[in-house]
């Protein structure tokens, strides 16, 4: 528990990107006006009733993502939190039925991405404030709401395509500063793969919010699909250059590349005709090489092979120069309605319950502070122990320097503007290191909250450690339910993710024997979704209490099917230089697919896993193609590593 709090408190305050910051004043501005439009027409509890309005939907907003994706979410969380709140006021006088009210909506949250925290927060703050039964406060709350929809989405005419644009440019950056690591070691490698491969999913998600199926205008798709080029073509590349030796050396046209994508992420297309020479310069350079004929065959063939690949880079390339240069076009998207998407049901359900007996064991705090031991639950409550641990260490650690701060300066200069520039100060800062910081999010959140929730009432240090000590034991009980409610079944589901992944693997090894190379980039994506899956499945099982190591042999098996994934695209690259491949390595690439599938269903029946020594001197015999021998020694790597996993979990039920 003491490492895994270190941990949270060092991960939390760490600053991977540039925070947003005309994001936190939009957000700072939306929540300060109302305040100011309560005092000024003297009521300041509508005032801040409409600034938490503004709040809430702000917390619900998904900033970063297409403007008609965030139309839906902050219009679908204005009209959700303005019926929760009415809600809680019309149950105020009723403790019991409040108390099943918000552990519903607080499970409804969990469930479906559509509803999330704010409804459970608005009914709470509804149920407390115990607001004669009218329409004023939740028409309050709505335009609050709807003024930070007026003030996010008032740029979406003119900038529609920023989310879109901004998401390609990031995974051209990545393609290039992935180019520019062939040299690295593996560690830096894997880290710019991931990033690239992050990227280029972001901008595809992006890429589908702004069209439907009967789009004719899909340039933004293809544009996602010179990219994943690039990147299959970059790994076949790191492969082929290790270990060259004296052959021609490629830097020079692989630099030229990675600079027109630096430029094609710029918007430009000037690096292509500089990327395009150095290409043509180096084939020039293997084409002397290949006439001095003073390498062996196995140099020659690998000289081939880069020179290929570089070319089918080049041309990647140029596309996504021009692409770049003539500006991304997708059609218009109006926000639509659409069914909640599914999360856990499990999880909702220790949402709710845990939320609902916090609600009941504050009812006597009915008067005022008791609020703040429900949100301190139902924020802290995540889908993994693990998680939860880290995120009551972080706002509880938050909760006690921000709302410290705050008093201080209440202290120091009191009055409600003085809460007014608090809240802009806060709100600035808040909402921008939200998108990057969950630590600094948590320190200046838990004040603003306070301070809009508390507009009209005093703020002064026993009310502030109130609220502290109700914060730290909420985060007690969120605690203490997640470790006895917390189900101990994912143990046994790596046994079947690790089915799905040689499933996958061999599939894919299956499509480069048949010779149907236009298939192998989706099956490549397949392996990796079901290795992820066994990643995701393993990180789980590290956070579930009492948060053991995941089994190395399974971690190992990620790691192996991700140089399997490697070898595969370096096999496509090369046979797609060939009229064909041969009957060996056919013969080859059937018996790896034949063995990952003989232990796959060892692995899913629990059966001892088969020998592969047959592969293991096939791989040997042929030491004329580096790739292939590859391709078999990872393969024969894999099945260790899923044979001692499916040995040592004998008796595990399979998912």
């Amino acid at each position: 528990m003491r490492a895994t709090a270190a941990r949270a408190l060092r991960r939390g305050f760490e600053l991977p990107a540039r925070p947003p910051w005309g994001y936190g004043v939009l957000c700072a501005v939306s929540m300060a006006l109302p305040l100011v439009a309560g005092l000024v027409g003297g009521h300041p509890h509508y005032g801040s009733i409409a600034a938490l309005g503004a709040y809430f939907t702000a917390f619900g907003d998904v900033y970063g993502k297409p403007y008609g994706v965030r139309a839906r979410r902050v219009l679908a969380t204005v009209a959700l939190i303005s019926a929760a709140f009415w809600l809680g006021a019309l149950l105020s006088p009723f403790p019991a039925a409040a108390i099943v009210a918000v552990g519903l909506v607080a499970a409804a949250g969990a469930q479906w991405r559509t509803f999330g925290v704010p409804p459970a927060l608005a009914l709470v703050v509804g149920y407390y404030d115990a607001l004669p039964i009218g329409w004023t406060p939740p028409l309050m709350l709505a335009g609050g709401g709807l003024l930070y929809a007026v003030l996010a989405l008032a740029a979406w005419p003119f900038n529609r395509l920023d989310p879109l644009t901004s998401a390609l440019s990031q995974a051209c950056t990545a393609a290039a500063s992935l180019l520019d690591g062939l040299k690295l070691g593996e560690e830096e490698w894997h880290e710019r793969r991931q990033r690239l491969s992050k990227a280029i999913g972001a901008a595809a998600t992006a890429s589908a919010s702004f069209h439907s199926s009967d789009d004719h205008d899909r340039t933004p798709d293809n544009y996602v699909g010179v990219l994943r080029r690039v990147f299959h073509e970059t790994v076949a590349l790191r492969v082929l250059v290790e270990g060259m030796g004296r052959a021609p050396d490629p830097r020079a046209a692989v630099g030229a590349l990675a600079g027109a994508l630096r430029e094609a992420a710029a918007g430009s297309a000037v690096g292509v005709p500089v990327a395009l020479s150095a290409v043509a310069a180096y084939a020039e350079q293997v084409k002397h090489a290949t006439a001095k004929a003073g390498e062996t065959s196995a140099e020659l063939a690998r000289l081939a092979a880069v020179r290929r690949c570089l070319d089918r880079m080049a041309a990647a390339v140029r596309t996504a120069g021009l692409l770049a240069s003539q500006g991304v076009h997708a059609p218009e998207r109006r926000p639509r309605l659409a069914w909640p998407e599914l999360k856990e049901p499990a999880h909702a359900a220790r949402v709710g319950l845990t939320t609902a007996l916090a609600m009941a064991l504050m009812i006597g705090f009915h008067a005022h502070h008791g609020r703040w031991f429900v949100f301190m639950v139902l924020m802290a409550m995540r889908s993994t122990y693990g998680d939860t641990v880290e995120r009551v260490v972080l706002r509880v650690a938050g909760t006690v320097v921000g709302a410290t701060v705050a008093a201080l300066i209440l202290a120091l200069v009191p009055g409600r503007f003085t809460i007014v520039g608090i809240v802009l100060v806060f709100g600035t800062a808040g909402f921008a290191l939200r998108e990057v910081s969950f630590g600094y999010w948590s320190i200046l959140a838990t004040p603003l909250a306070l301070m809009l929730s508390d507009f009209a009432t005093t703020l002064d240090w026993p009310a502030a450690a109130a609220r502290l000590g109700l914060t730290a034991a909420g985060g007690v009980l969120a605690l203490l339910a997640a470790r006895v409610l917390w189900p101990r079944g994912e143990a046994g589901k790596p046994r079947g993710y690790l089915v799905d992944l040689l499933v996958r693997h061999a599939s894919l090894v299956r499509t480069l024997a048949e010779g149907d190379l236009k298939a192998v980039p989706e099956r490549i994506v397949q392996a990796g979704d079901a290795a992820v899956a066994l990643d995701e499945s393993l990180a789980r099982l590290a956070k579930e209490p009492p948060m053991r190591e995941a089994p190395k042999e399974l971690v190992e098996a990620v790691a192996i099917s991700r140089r399997i994934r490697d070898d595969s695209m370096l096999m496509s690259a090369v046979l797609g230089g060939q009229d064909g491949a041969d009957g060996a390595v056919v013969a080859v690439l059937d018996t790896v697919a034949d063995q990952l599938e003989a232990l796959a269903r060892a692995v899913q029946d629990g059966e001892e896993p088969p020998r592969l020594g047959r592969l293991d001197a096939a791989g040997r015999e042929l030491t004329a193609r580096p790739a292939l021998r590859a391709l078999c020694e990872d393969v024969v790597q894999l099945a260790s590593s899923a044979s001692a996993a499916s040995i040592s979990s004998r008796g595990m039920p399979s998912r």
